[in-house]
C-alpha cells in the first residue's frame, strides 16, 4: 500500500516499490493469515496488496523505546507507530488490529528530490555552482513575478486568474457546440486528421455509456472517495437506469460491503429498476421490489439530510404509481421539510426523473414552496407519464396552501405540454382542478397559468386564463385594513387567520402581473392595490402598534386603563396593566410579519415590472396621516430593490427614489446582493470570480447551492462549456460540485456535445465521487435521449388520461 503523502497511482499498480500487479478478487492467490476482524471485498483495494504480501512485514511498537524513535503514522487509519529510522523505504504493519490495511510502505521523503537531483547531473557540471546559481535566480524571477502579479489583481481573489485546465483548453469552443440539422452525438469536425476522425466516429453513445459504467465501478473501489457507500449508490443506479438489472443487484449487495452501513441506500437504485418492472408489468418482480422498499423504509434515517429528502421524493412517488398511495401520503408528512435544503433536494430530485435540468427557470430564489417535497412528487409522477395520479396526489395535501402550490405546478406543466406540442392550450386542460381547491386557489392557479402563458408567446390564451381566474374572485369582498382604537378595543381584538388572507394577497398579485404583461396598466395598478391591502387585513401596522406601546408609559396611563376596563382594587389595574402590554407584544410580532409580507409581495411586483407602481404605494404609506395605513417601506431593502429592478430604463425615478430617501437608500438584502453580484459577473464571462462571491459569502449553503444551479444552468443554455467547468471547478463545496457535474453531464448528453465533457471527466481534475456523479449524468442523458426517439414516456401525451 502507498502512502498517503505520495500522489495517487494509477489502477493496479503503487509508488514507492515494485509490487506484482492487481488481479480480480476472484482469482485464485496465496493469501496471508489475517485477524477475523479484517474482511476481503473489491470495496478495499488494499486486500489485493495484502493477499500477494509474502514478504516478512517490521511491527510497530506502541511506544518509542531505544533505537526505536522515528514515529510512523498509519496512512489508513492513522494510528502512530514506532520503529527504527531504517524502517523508511520498506513495509511495516500498523498495530492497529482492526485496520483494514495494515501493511503499508513507509515513504522516502526525500527520495523524490534526491533521485531528481540526481538525474540532473552530468559529467560535465557536477562540480560547477552555475546550475544552483541558474535555479535560484529563477526561483526569485518566478516568486517576484507571481507576487506582482496576484498583488495586481483588483478584487484580491485568487480565483481572478484565468482557469487553466488543459483537457478543457484542448477542446475547442466550437467543439462543445452542437452542429445545426446534425443528429448525430459526435459529428465529424472537418478540420481534424482522419485518424481523430474515426476515433470520433467511434466514440458513440452506447460506447460511451458501456465506458461510463465500467469507470463508474472502478472509481467506487478508489479509497479518496468521498463515501464509499455513495460511490457503491451511484453505480447501483447507473446499471439501474441502463436497464441492466442484473448487474445493477450486484452493486446493490456491495452497498452492504462498505461502511458505514447505509442500508436504505438500496432504495434509490430498487426505485429505478421499479420504474422498469412498472413499464413492463413484471408483476411478480415488481411485488418483491416493492416489498424490499417497503422494508427498507424503516431505517431511513429521521434526520438524515440531504439523502433522506432525496429518497423521498422519488419513492413515495414510485409507490404511489405501483397502487400504494396512503404509504407515500405517511412518508411525505413524516419527512417534509421546508428548508433550503429540502427545497434544493426538490429542485435535484425534479430535474433527475424529468431529465429536465432548466434550473434558470424551475427555481425561484425568492419564493419557497410550504411542501417542496410534496411539489416534487406531483411532478415527478408527470414527468413518468402518470398524469391523473400526480393529480390525485396534489389534491391529497393536508394543507390548503400545499395543495394550491401542488396543483399550481401540474397545472403549469400541462399548458406548457400543450404549448410544446403545438396544442391549442385550452381552458378543459386544467378544469379539473376547479372540484379540488377553493375559489381562491383556483385563482390562483388561472392567474399562474395565464402568466405562463404569456412567456410562451400565446396572448389570447393568457387572456381567458386572466378572465378565468378573476371570475373566481367576483363575489369575494376587499378585506378591510385592520385598525387599532382605544384602549379596550385594542384589548378585545383577534387578529383573522393569516394565511387565507396570504392567498388572496398572492391571487391578486399574479392577476395584477399578468394584467401589466398584456399591457393593461389601470386594471394592473387596482390589483396590486387589493393584493397590498389583503396583507394589511392580517395584522396592525408596526407604526400604529408602536404608538400604542409609547402610550402604556405616560404617567397617567393607569387611570386610563382603569377607567376603560372598568377596573376597581390596584391589584386589578396592574394585572389589567400587565395584561395590556402582553397584548400589544403579540400585536407587535404580528405587525412586523405583516411587514415582512408587505416588502416580500412588493418586491416580487417590482421585480414583475409594476417598479412605478410599487413606488406610488410606498409613498403613499410613508405620506399617510392614517396610523394603520403606515408601513415603514421606505426604510425597508424595497427602494433598493425597485431601483434595480428599474436599471437604466427609468433615470428619473431612481433620482426620485434617492431623493426621497435623501441618498441614504438601504441596502439590498444579503441574498439579493449575491444574486446581483453572482449573475453579472457570470453574464460578463467571469465565471470563477462568481463562484469566489458564491464561496465566501456567509449565506447558508444550501441557498448557495439553488443559485450555483441557476446560473450553471444559464451557462448551458448559452453553450458556454468552457465556462461551466470553469465555474465547477471553482466552487468549493464539493457535494455542490457532485450536483453540478451530474448536471452538466446530462445535459452534455441531451444536446449532443458528448465527447469533450467525457474528456474531462476521464481526467484527473476531479474526485473520484465527483466523477462518478458526471459519468452517471452522462448516462442518465443518453437513456433520455434514447427513450424520447423510442416514445417512451413521452410528457406531452400525459392530457390523453385526464
Amino acid at each position: 500500500m502507498t502512502a498517503s503523502s505520495s500522489p495517487p497511482s494509477p489502477a493496479g499498480k503503487t509508488s514507492g516499490t515494485k509490487q506484482p500487479p492487481q488481479v480480480e478478487t476472484d482469482q485464485k492467490k496465496p493469501t496471508i493469515k489475517r485477524s477475523k476482524r479484517e474482511t476481503i471485498s473489491d470495496d478495499d483495494p488494499f486486500d489485493l496488496e495484502r493477499q500477494q504480501q509474502t514478504k516478512k512485514v517490521i511491527p510497530l511498537s506502541r511506544k518509542p523505546a531505544k533505537g526505536k524513535m522515528f514515529r510512523v503514522v498509519c496512512p489508513m487509519c492513522d494510528t502512530p507507530g514506532f520503529a527504527s529510522p531504517k524502517v523508511v523505504g520498506h513495509e511495516v504493519k500498523c498495530r492497529n488490529p482492526e485496520c483494514l490495511a495494515p501493511v503499508f510502505l513507509v515513504p522516502d521523503s526525500n527520495s523524490q528530490e534526491r533521485n531528481s537531483k540526481e538525474e540532473s547531473k552530468t559529467e560535465d557540471n557536477k562540480n560547477s555552482k552555475l546550475p544552483l546559481i541558474a535555479t535560484v535566480v529563477l526561483a526569485a524571477v518566478s516568486l517576484g513575478g507571481a507576487y506582482f502579479y496576484f498583488t495586481s489583481v483588483e478584487d484580491s481573489s485568487e480565483l481572478s486568474k484565468p482557469f487553466d485546465n488543459p483537457i478543457i483548453n484542448q477542446a475547442s469552443q466550437k467543439s462543445f457546440r452542437p452542429e445545426k440539422n446534425n443528429t448525430q452525438v459526435n459529428s465529424k469536425n472537418n478540420n481534424q486528421q482522419a485518424s481523430n476522425k474515426t476515433k470520433e466516429a467511434l466514440l458513440s453513445p452506447a460506447l460511451v455509456q458501456q465506458e461510463a459504467l465500467e469507470s463508474i465501478v472502478k472509481l467506487s473501489r478508489s479509497r479518496e472517495n468521498r463515501s464509499k457507500p455513495f460511490s457503491r449508490r451511484l453505480a447501483a443506479e447507473a446499471y439501474a437506469i441502463s436497464g441492466k438489472i442484473k448487474q445493477a443487484q450486484e452493486q446493490i449487495g456491495r452497498i452492504d460491503a462498505v461502511k458505514p452501513l447505509l442500508p436504505f441506500y438500496k432504495m434509490f437504485p430498487l426505485v429505478e429498476i421499479g420504474w422498469i418492472q412498472l413499464r413492463e408489468k413484471e408483476g411478480s418482480d415488481l411485488k418483491k421490489t416493492l416489498l424490499e422498499t417497503e422494508q427498507l423504509s424503516k431505517q431511513i434515517p429521521e434526520y438524515g439530510g440531504r439523502d433522506s429528502l432525496d429518497l423521498v421524493a422519488r419513492l413515495a412517488a414510485f409507490w404511489i404509481a405501483a397502487g400504494k398511495e396512503q404509504q407515500a401520503v405517511e412518508l411525505v408528512k413524516k419527512y417534509q421539510a421546508k428548508s433550503n435544503l429540502a427545497q434544493l433536494s426538490a429542485y435535484l430530485q425534479i430535474a433527475h426523473e424529468s431529465n429536465q435540468y432548466n434550473f434558470d427557470s424551475l427555481i425561484d430564489l425568492h419564493q419557497r414552496w410550504d411542501s417542496p417535497q410534496w411539489v416534487a412528487v406531483t411532478l415527478i409522477l408527470i414527468a413518468r407519464d402518470y398524469p391523473q395520479e400526480a393529480l390525485n396526489w396534489a389534491a391529497l395535501a393536508p394543507e390548503p396552501i400545499v395543495r394550491t402550490e401542488a396543483i399550481t405546478q401540474w397545472a403549469l406543466s400541462q399548458v406548457e405540454h400543450a404549448v410544446k406540442a403545438k396544442k391549442k392550450p385550452e381552458i378543459t386542460l386544467i378544469q379539473p382542478i376547479e372540484m379540488k381547491l377553493s375559489a381562491t386557489g383556483n385563482s390562483y392557479v388561472y392567474a399562474s397559468c395565464a402568466r405562463k402563458l404569456i412567456l410562451l408567446k400565446q396572448p389570447e390564451a393568457a387572456r381567458t386564463y386572466l378572465n378565468k381566474a378573476t371570475s373566481f374572485l367576483k363575489n369575494t369582498a376587499i378585506p378591510a385594513p385592520i385598525t387599532l382604537g382605544d384602549i379596550k378595543s385594542v384589548n378585545k381584538l383577534t387578529l383573522p387567520v393569516a394565511r387565507p388572507l396570504e392567498m388572496l394577497a398572492h391571487a391578486y398579485l399574479q392577476i395584477a402581473c399578468t394584467e401589466s404583461g398584456l399591457g393593461l396598466k389601470a386594471e394592473a395598478t387596482k390589483s396590486l392595490n387589493n393584493a397590498v391591502q389583503s396583507i394589511r387585513a392580517i395584522a396592525p401596522s408596526v407604526v400604529a402598534v408602536q404608538n400604542k406601546i409609547n402610550e402604556t408609559s405616560n404617567f397617567n396611563f393607569q387611570s386610563d386603563i382603569k377607567e376603560a376596563l372598568n377596573l376597581g382594587s390596584s391589584d386589578r389595574v396592574t394585572m389589567g396593566v400587565n395584561n395590556y402590554r402582553k397584548k400589544l407584544r403579540n400585536l407587535k410580532s404580528s405587525a412586523d410579519k405583516r411587514l415582512i409580507l408587505l416588502v416580500k409581495l412588493l418586491s416580487e411586483a417590482s421585480r414583475s415590472k409594476l417598479e412605478i407602481d410599487v413606488w406610488k404605494i410606498a409613498l403613499q404609506s410613508q405620506k399617510s396621516s392614517n396610523d394603520n395605513l403606515n408601513d415603514p417601506l421606505l426604510k425597508s431593502s424595497l427602494p433598493a430593490v425597485i431601483i434595480q429592478s428599474v436599471g437604466q430604463k427609468n433615470n428619473e425615478l431612481i433620482s426620485k427614489i434617492k431623493e426621497t430617501v435623501n441618498e441614504n437608500v438601504p441596502a439590498l438584502s444579503q441574498e439579493d446582493t449575491l444574486i446581483h453580484q453572482a449573475t453579472s459577473l457570470i453574464k460578463n464571462g467571469k465565471p470563477e470570480q462568481a463562484a469566489h462571491e458564491i464561496n465566501q459569502s456567509e449565506i447558508k449553503k444550501p441557498w448557495k447551492g439553488q443559485l450555483s444551479l441557476k446560473l450553471l444552468s444559464y451557462l448551458l443554455s448559452q453553450s458556454e462549456y468552457n465556462q461551466a467547468i470553469q465555474f465547477i471547478t471553482a466552487i468549493k463545496d464539493p457535494v455542490l460540485r457532485e450536483d453540478m457535474l451530474n448536471t452538466i453531464g446530462a445535459v452534455s448528453a441531451l444536446h449532443g456535445t458528448i465527447s469533450p465533457i467525457k474528456k474531462v471527466l476521464d481526467s484527473n481534475v476531479y474526485t473520484p465521487t465527483e466523477r462518478i456523479s458526471g459519468l452517471l449524468g452522462l448516462i442518465s442523458g443518453i437513456e433520455s435521449s434514447e427513450n424520447q426517439q423510442t416514445g417512451i414516456s413521452t410528457p406531452q401525451d400525459q392530457s390523453k388520461s385526464l
